[in-house]
């Protein structure tokens, strides 16, 4: 009978332990912190451009990838206080920024209508390509302005001849300190240094392009003398 006793008290625990599992369980699920909310992302694209005056060039302009820093060529929205960089919290764009800023230059020069044609580096044959270097693309605290500064360099094919270089600079007002606003102003800012940049490489592009028949009419007439 004590032995009978006995077997009955631990079933009764072993029971009463399976029981519990699922409620001590349940209270450390509970207890576990809520996942973040997912972050906001923002696209950056080219919108609406403009045609640009000018004569047309006939010829195929690509456009490679920007070096530049790393924290400022990723996914993550940059905001500058002094000389500290920091990644804007819950933010970032729906590419990283080389690609998004590359597609972006693409499609401006193809919208502005100078070339016959704009191109990604690599997809097709060129006579022209730009190389460009960003050196700023932030939100600055100290006069709540959006940035974007590139070197951009005109190169020429056959032989890479670089034709022209210059620096553009663009800026663009952030309303307030909100995600949005920050994303809107740098998206902005990036457009008008993508315009920018399209008009330096068209009106560089024919430059050398006038530069080539007079110095070809130079030789004819020489070779006539």
């Amino acid at each position: 009978m004590m032995h009978r006793s006995k077997r009955e008290g631990r079933a009764g625990r072993h029971w009463r332990a399976v029981l519990l599992a699922p409620l001590v369980l349940g209270g450390c699920i509970s207890l576990l912190p809520e996942p973040p909310p997912p972050p906001q992302v923002f696209a950056l694209e080219a919108q609406d451009v403009a045609p640009i005056a000018g004569e047309r060039i006939d010829a195929v302009i690509a456009v490679a990838p920007p070096s530049g820093e790393r924290s400022i060529l990723g996914a993550d929205v940059i905001w500058r206080t002094g000389d500290q960089l920091a990644f804007v919290d819950q933010m970032q764009w729906s590419n990283r920024a080389e690609f998004a800023l590359q597609a972006m230059l693409v499609e401006t020069l193809m919208r502005q209508g100078r070339f016959a044609a704009a191109t990604q580096s690599g997809e097709a044959r060129a006579e022209y390509e730009i190389r460009w270097d960003i050196h700023d693309f932030e939100v600055r605290e100290d006069a709540m302005q959006a940035r974007f500064v590139a070197s951009a360099h005109l190169v020429q094919s056959p032989g890479r001849r670089i034709v022209a270089s210059e620096t553009v600079t663009a800026s663009a007002p952030v309303a307030d300190r909100s995600q949005s606003a920050a994303a809107q102003a740098l998206a902005r800012a990036a457009r008008e240094g993508s315009a920018r940049i399209g008009v330096f490489a068209a009106d560089a592009a024919a430059r050398a392009q006038a530069q080539a028949a007079r110095d070809q009419d130079a030789r004819a007439a020489s070779i006539r003398r």
